[in-house]
This record gives structure tokens, C-alpha cells and sequence, in this order.
């Protein structure tokens, strides 16, 4: 599975742009051509964006070419081997205390084989060390398929109230208990009797490593670039 750093949705829209272009011409588009394309007064202003796609891994700029942009994780017709799932919640993983709040700026971009089967994919970032054990540390990215079906074991995330949690899930004898994984006993298992949701089950977890979404631009020498964020 391939996982680029996230996008911002102004920065996915550049990318758009130039996954459409070579898809219709058969070939990149000159910085010019993007900038018309995307309404920039700036020729620089492109091409920070195009340094930003470049360091996240979506495209190659190659040198002393008129049209030196070549996609990355695409085939030669362009077609994009990745999907962009977007970042839509903060997951409270030790006591529930983080509500569900949407993100609509920030993407993954993950291997389009991850799309097969049912349900929509969404990804949440994990607050707290509740799940250590399983791999999840507060500030990852975890990736959930939408469904409410749930097996014994299966890494949940759950609507409690107006919360969303991710646990391991465990139904016996009518009662439902979502577990924590981590050895310290200050983490305790959440006994579900009431109004609660499955809304989907784990896929993945993108470590915080590759989760830094900040972009910081040099002004000096440059021209005002126009919310390249």
C-alpha cells in the first residue's frame, strides 16, 4: 500500500488539474498552461505549489523540459493509481473526550486497490495513546471503510453520543464492550448499554511521521503566493 503525506484541498486541486490535463492531452501541462488553468496571476505561485506536490511524492519535476511535470503513481495514460480519502474527524481514543468536528482541508492519498469491496473509505486522526498496543499513537492517521458490521476483535470506530472512538470490539451475551489495547491500567473498557454506533472498522494507520501537513514558504525573493496552503 502507498500512502503519500496529505494534501491540502487547495493543493489536491492543483493536482487535479494536472491529472485531468494528461489525461485529455497525453501530456503535462507547461507552467503557463497551469496557470491560466487554475486563474493565478503568478507564475511562481505555481511553481510553489508544484514544489509542494513534488516533496509530498505526487509528481516528478524533470529538468531543462518545456513540460518537465510527470505524475507519479499513475499509468501512462494518466490515470491515477492512488484515491484521495478525505480527513473528516478527530478520534478520541482514551475517554471519549474529543468530539467529531470535520476536516475538510486535509487528504491521504492511498492505494486505489484499498477501494475494492463495500463502503467508502474516510480517514480520522487518532487522539490519545488508548490503542498504543495496536499500533495507534495519538496523531495518526487511521484509516476506517464505513460498515456497521462488526466481528469479535475487529478495531471499531464508534459513535457513543455525538463522539467518535476506536476500540476492539467484543459482543458476548448481548452486552458490547469496547476494549482499549494498552497495558496501562488507567485505560479502562467501555461497557455499551446504551445508544451507540458502528460506523466502520480499521483498515490501516498512516504513522504521524507521515502526517505533517505544514507548509512553510520562504518569502524572501519570492512573490506573494496566493494561499498556497
Amino acid at each position: 500500500m502507498h500512502m503519500n503525506l496529505p494534501l491540502t484541498s487547495k493543493q489536491q486541486r492543483v493536482l487535479n488539474n494536472i491529472q485531468l490535463y494528461v489525461r485529455a492531452k497525453g501530456e503535462p501541462p507547461t507552467l503557463d498552461e497551469l496557470r491560466r488553468d487554475l486563474g493565478f496571476r503568478s507564475l511562481r505561485t505555481v511553481t510553489q505549489y508544484l514544489e509542494i506536490l513534488e516533496r509530498k511524492g505526487y509528481i516528478v519535476r524533470r529538468k531543462n523540459a518545456r513540460r518537465n511535470i510527470e505524475l507519479r503513481n499513475a499509468d501512462v495514460y494518466g490515470r491515477a493509481t492512488t484515491m484521495s480519502v478525505p480527513v473528516v474527524a478527530n478520534v478520541g481514543c482514551d475517554d471519549l473526550s474529543v468530539f467529531a468536528q470535520e476536516e475538510t482541508d486535509e487528504f491521504l492519498e492511498v492505494d486505489t486497490r484499498l477501494t475494492q469491496g463495500e463502503g467508502d473509505l474516510v480517514a480520522v486522526r487518532a487522539v490519545g495513546d488508548s490503542m498504543l498496543d495496536a499500533g495507534i499513537q495519538s496523531g495518526d492517521y487511521v484509516l476506517i471503510r464505513f460498515t456497521e458490521d462488526a466481528q469479535n476483535g475487529d478495531r471499531v470506530a464508534a459513535i457513543v453520543g455525538d463522539m467518535v472512538t476506536v476500540k476492539r470490539y467484543e459482543k458476548r451475551d448481548g452486552v458490547t464492550v469496547l476494549w482499549p489495547e494498552n497495558k496501562d491500567p488507567k485505560y479502562k473498557p467501555i461497557v455499551m448499554q446504551g445508544d451507540f454506533k458502528i460506523v466502520g472498522k480499521v483498515l490501516c494507520v498512516v504513522p504521524n511521521l507521515y502526517a505533517d501537513i505544514t507548509e512553510v514558504v520562504p518569502l524572501e525573493g519570492y512573490e506573494p503566493i496566493e494561499n498556497a496552503n
